[in-house]
């Protein structure tokens, strides 16, 4: 009998696979991990986001293959965001991590319906994804971010000719100028590396992606490869969360930080990594500040580790190799 082919279920549970995996990694410095919370964030709040991201991403991958209406995926962004705050009484865990994943989903599907399962084909076809958003998708991300409420986005900031977020008549503006999710998130590619990532084609991940697969050839410890990806992340980064809420200059100083870290952590032996990693989070927490973005983009990469693995018929994880 040959080896049988995944199906919508099954990537829907891998891509939800990254809210939680990205939250476990233990320790993530500034960041909430299996023993650290944030106010108003507790870890708890993103096992209940990878459970309740299940159902959405699953209508993407199918959306993918059966094809899509006036939207997109703005509301799979809406329905993973709202749903998990609701279920979970959290603040927002998953707005940045949503805006990358959900419209994966829908490239998956495009794959199996044209029969390319592969990466490559799920990276080629985001950015198709991307391209055929509408103003519908737009009204839905607004409302995404609306619900969500992150501090780092304010009623102040410059929009240009772009529809501010807190605009009371957000919808009938949208509707009436006429402005996609792809062009909103085109014009905050300047001052955000979420929507930067995903304008580009996910490039950052897909690096990352090779750097989690090679860590965790080298000590065959995923926890420890999680958190060496994200600290590689914030050593190469200017995080966009931190830039917005505390200034340039404070995410300068936790990427020069992290980068005196990094290789230290690459070649440690286990017995003083835990040390290491430790050291650089009480460091970064003792700044006040909360890596998100970062965070965000080490979701998406093991978004990609968890179904590229399915796609090869593979354990996603092999927690014992």
């Amino acid at each position: 009998m040959g080896v049988s082919l995944p199906d919508p279920v099954e990537y829907a549970e891998a891509l939800s696979l990254a809210f939680t995996l990205e939250a476990s990694g233990y320790p993530k410095p500034g960041n909430v991990d299996r023993i650290h919370d944030l106010p108003g964030l507790p870890y708890e709040a993103f096992i209940v986001t990878g459970i309740v991201a299940t159902k959405y991403l699953e209508k993407g991958v199918r959306r993918g293959i059966k094809g899509w209406g006036d939207v997109v995926f703005g509301d799979l962004v809406y329905g993973i965001v709202a749903d998990s705050m609701r279920k979970s009484g959290s603040t927002n865990t998953c707005l940045g991590s949503s805006l990358l994943i959900a419209p994966l989903s829908v490239a998956i599907g495009l794959c199996l319906r044209k029969e390319e399962e592969n990466l490559n084909c799920f990276l080629r076809m985001i950015r198709e994804v991307l391209s055929a958003t509408s103003v519908e998708d737009s009204v839905e991300f607004y409302r995404a971010v609306r619900e969500a409420r992150p501090s780092y986005i304010k009623p102040t900031d410059e929009t240009g000719d772009f529809v501010n977020v807190w605009d009371h008549d957000y919808k009938k503006k949208l509707r009436s100028k006429k402005q996609r999710l792809k062009d909103v998130l085109e014009f905050s590619t300047s001052h955000d590396i979420v929507s930067h990532e995903l304008v580009n084609g996910l490039p950052r991940s897909v690096n990352e992606l090779r750097f989690l697969a090679e860590r965790f050839n080298a000590h065959k410890n995923w926890n420890r490869a999680v958190v060496e990806t994200y600290v590689h992340l914030l050593s190469r980064e200017h995080d966009t969360v931190i830039a917005r809420e505390h200034g340039f200059e404070a995410a300068s100083r936790v990427r020069d930080l992290a980068s005196t870290y990094v290789i230290k952590l690459l070649v440690a032996p286990q017995s003083e990594w835990l040390s290491l990693i430790t050291s650089l989070d009480t460091e970064i927490r003792r700044m006040r500040v909360n890596p998100a973005s970062v965070a965000d983009i080490t979701a998406s990469t093991i978004a990609l580790y968890t179904i590229d693995s399915l796609a090869r018929n593979k354990y996603y994880l092999n927690l014992n190799p």
